[in-house]
């Protein structure tokens, strides 16, 4: 699947800039996040270099458990103009562990921050593009380093390891806060949301993105689901 089809991220249907306001009595939107079809035996990438610290490595691009839920899938919010602010100090981790970039898929929102690790006694590098096929950045990460990297643009970044190319990663970045990543469950939930309609979006991968209309009521629960076809066997975690 072209890397094109991850422009389909969810952005703000306004177009305009986020407003930060209190948010009282809002909703929660939850679910779960499945597939349906044939479960087959997860499958291993090809390590063709430094096995002796890669070992095996399982492919994570299509990861399904119990209940046929799909984990790593982006779960986001679209057409919300205002709500709750964003936590600009947050900062959230990118490990290099056994040759795999952890978490495989992660969430965040403009104006946090991107902190890469190398936990493996080996050189890795976080070379890091937009949609676009645009450079966001590029570390090389010698053991233990660390580097810590601000987030300035909504998108989806796909990172790269040069000298393992098996390797890869995403983190989806918004404008606002109102995003998650499923579980091992296929489950998601996003909280203190206001009033009003909005559009429910589910990105996966390998799978596509999915859209719902939902109406959150204040201070009421709303459950969402969303069920991914494919004529393919999936892979069972």
């Amino acid at each position: 699947m072209g890397f094109g089809l991850l422009v389909a991220v969810l952005l703000p249907s306004n177009g305009g800039a986020y407003e930060e306001v209190a948010v009282n009595n809002g909703g929660t939107i939850s679910g779960f996040v499945k597939v349906d079809g044939k479960a087959q035996k997860v499958g291993y990438l090809e390590v063709t270099k430094n096995k002796e610290v890669c070992g095996k490595v399982v492919s994570e691009s299509l990861v399904v458990g119990v209940g046929q839920g799909v984990r790593y899938a982006v779960v986001t919010l679209e057409g919300i103009s205002k709500g709750k602010a964003v936590e600009k100090e947050a900062v959230h981790e990118l490990d290099n562990e056994k040759c795999r970039f952890v978490p495989h898929v992660q969430t965040a929102s403009v104006g946090q921050f991107l902190l890469i690790k190398n936990s493996d006694p080996i050189l890795h590098t976080a070379h890091a593009y937009m949609p676009e096929g645009q450079p966001h950045f590029n570390v090389g990460l010698y053991p233990g380093r660390v580097s810590r990297k601000p987030l300035v643009k909504a998108g989806v970044i796909k990172v790269l390891c040069e000298v393992h190319p098996w390797m890869v990663g995403f983190v989806v970045v918004k404008e606002h806060p109102y995003h998650t990543v499923t579980d091992v469950y296929g489950e998601y939930q996003i909280s203190e949301v206001p009033a009003g309609k909005y559009r429910l979006k589910a990105w996966h991968e390998t799978l596509g993105a999915l859209e719902r209309e939902v109406e959150v009521k204040g201070g009421a629960a709303t459950k969402m689901d969303f069920l991914f076809s494919t004529s393919q066997g999936v892979k069972k975690r």
